[in-house]
């Protein structure tokens, strides 16, 4: 916990100095499809959940989105996004609130240092995003980030 405390008081003052923060991250996906063609429904899933990774993300002090990746220290890749079957409801089978899991995989770089994460919501892709953020902050407690 007093990691975390250093990294945000560090965060802070470099903030007092420059507008950005010292974990500076860029979030993407990789894509097959060639310009101008239509992504696959996998990849369409992917570039949503960037999206609602880089939301997630804008609410977590000392944390600064990049749209560039030389500007980042951090890189966060989506690989993968999948929705878990709900069970039945008890209404003829039919389940009136969709409350299956949703989980956002990723694959966060630092240098030379990289790890999965693995974010869950149940119901939306939001709830997954904000636990994926949740972890990548305690992720990021654990080790500085060094230049890429």
């Amino acid at each position: 916990m007093t990691i975390l405390a250093m990294l945000l008081a560090a965060a802070l003052a470099a903030q007092a100095t420059d507008t950005r923060t010292t974990v500076r991250v860029f979030v993407f996906t990789e894509t097959a499809a060639a310009a101008g063609a239509a992504p696959s429904p996998d990849e369409r899933g992917r570039l949503d959940a960037v999206r609602d990774m880089q939301e997630a993300l804008e609410r977590k002090k000392g944390i600064t989105l990049v749209s560039e990746r030389a500007d980042a220290n951090v890189t966060m890749e989506v690989v993968g996004r999948e929705q878990r079957e709900e069970p039945g409801g008890a209404f003829g089978g039919k389940a009136i609130t969709r409350m299956g899991d949703t989980i956002i995989r990723l694959r966060v770089r630092t240098g030379s240092d990289e790890s999965d994460i693995k974010g869950m919501g149940q119901g939306t892709w939001g709830r997954a995003a904000r636990d994926a953020a949740d972890r990548f902050v305690k992720w990021i407690a654990r080790r500085e980030p060094k230049r890429i």
